[in-house]
């Protein structure tokens, strides 16, 4: 190649193309952290509070479990009736399945009645929980409002009551329970509320809530949390009307309302369902609608099967952790020391944490999802106390 006209006034060309590339990327430079810049004093405090929120609970959870041994052998030939609100949603079934294991293992005899999600269901349930007359008696998710006649009723034939998955944690009062176990569904929705947040950056319109009244007390405590993270994180976002779909319903109706949001609202770019058992039924609806590229969602629960073929790889971009199986062993841990006759304990602690496109690539979802949650081992904690 002859090298003259690659020269000019004693100047490489080349040379003066690498230095033009130079200014130019200098100016892009400056361009980009101006825009960057711009950007970043658009972040307001309450943004910046939730990515930090959030960033806490992507990271694995540690023990904070009970530290109180119980004798399970004094269980040994007492009987549990577990009344779920329905079996169908895979993270109740579980909780339920893993619950009725442990405590057979110490010769304990459970018996599970699915309600199928139905007032119907819960009070053919809790009277047969109630004729049966066992040591105790478990109500999952159910409403102590309306089974309120029933624990009284169990509490005069000498049943003791736990009540499981109300909402919040803690020890229950005015209901006649002696005893709950649940997950933190206020600290929940705060989460869901956080990510909306962190991911949106208080930009756009309001998120669509999608609860469901057939839990009543944890959905309600759960759409408190995000309304809570949502005026204390995106204070000037006009709130948007909750809807309802109960879990009957959910094949049939969430389609369907999904299809309706997504095509009513342009601005509507983030659903927030309860729980992840109902995007099964949304996703779908979101792609007919020609919207996966503008919908995003968060859930919770964690379920394998959504956690397997959803999480990040479909507009579902995060969901909530609550353990199961952990939460099933919790569950056993307090029905022994209420079986026993030995003090519930307050709280078991259970732990939560994020899953979204910052940590999902650290956990095998094809493998246990107790390899989730990190190092911890929940069930050796629990099998200490125990004594198996």
């Amino acid at each position: 190649m002859n090298k003259a006209w690659l020269t000019r006034r004693g100047v490489p060309l080349m040379a003066v193309g690498a230095i033009m590339m130079t200014v130019l990327a200098g100016c892009g430079s400056q361009s980009a952290a101006s825009n960057n810049s711009s950007k970043t004093a658009t972040i307001t405090p309450g943004v910046k509070a939730a990515m930090a929120f959030v960033k806490q609970v992507e990271a694995p959870p540690t023990w904070q479990g009970p530290t109180t041994p119980v004798n399970t052998k004094l269980a040994k030939g007492m009987t549990v009736d577990l009344v779920n609100l329905t079996m169908e949603i895979p993270a109740l079934n579980e909780w339920a399945t893993v619950a009725q294991q442990q405590l057979e293992k110490a010769g304990v005899k459970v018996t599970i009645c699915d309600a199928k999600g139905s007032p119907t269901g819960i009070t053919q349930c809790m009277q047969q929980g109630i004729a049966q007359h066992p040591d105790v008696l478990v109500a999952m998710s159910l409403d102590t409002s309306y089974i309120h006649s029933y624990i009284q009723q169990a509490d005069k034939a000498g049943i003791k009551v736990i009540t499981a998955q109300t909402g919040t944690p803690g020890t229950p009062h005015g209901t006649g329970a002696v005893a709950e176990v649940s997950f933190n569904y206020p600290l929940v929705g705060k989460i869901l509320g956080a990510w909306f947040a962190a991911q949106s950056k208080c930009q756009g319109s309001y998120p669509q809530i999608i609860t469901s009244t057939s839990a009543r007390q944890p959905s309600a405590a759960e759409v408190s949390g995000i309304q809570g993270a949502l005026a204390q994180y995106c204070p000037s976002l006009k709130v948007r009307p909750v809807q309802n779909v109960l879990i009957p319903n959910w094949a049939t109706q969430l389609a369907t309302v999904t299809r309706s949001d997504i095509l009513a609202d342009p601005t509507l770019k983030y659903f927030l369902p309860l729980y992840d058992g109902m995007t099964i039924y949304m996703l779908p609806a979101v792609r007919q609608a020609g919207a996966a590229n503008r919908v995003q969602m968060a859930s919770f629960n964690g379920t394998p099967v959504v956690m397997q073929n959803d999480v990040v790889l479909s507009p579902l971009k995060a969901d909530i952790g609550g353990p199961n199986e952990w939460y099933g062993y919790a569950l056993a841990d307090q029905t022994f020391r209420v079986l026993v006759g030995d003090h519930p304990v307050a709280s078991e602690n259970i732990p939560l944490r994020l899953f979204d496109s910052t940590n999902i690539g650290s956990i095998n979802v094809n493998a246990s999802e107790t390899t989730w949650y990190g190092p911890v081992s929940f069930q050796q904690h629990y099998y200490q106390l125990w004594g198996f």
